[in-house]
């Protein structure tokens, strides 16, 4: 976060086309194509063009958190 003037700000969210988000993937713009079609990526629509948001494709690759469970001893 940035403070300017006692307010604070958080960087602005950074958007990949298809090309940006499969080189950040480390996929094919084929791939990740197919990836949207079954919806499973987060992606975004902005008329007919395909926007990825950085911070859900990060979010998206790590593995699913797994709960703890209590063991009564």
């Amino acid at each position: 976060m940035v403070e300017d003037n006692n307010r604070c700000t958080s960087p602005s969210p950074r958007f990949l086309n298809v090309q940006e988000a499969a080189a950040f993937l480390r996929l094919a713009p084929k791939t990740l194509y197919g990836l949207v079609s079954q919806r499973r990526v987060p992606y975004r629509k902005a008329g007919r063009r395909l926007l990825f948001l950085e911070a859900d494709l990060l979010s998206w690759t790590q593995p699913p958190t797994t709960r703890h469970r209590k063991l009564n001893v």
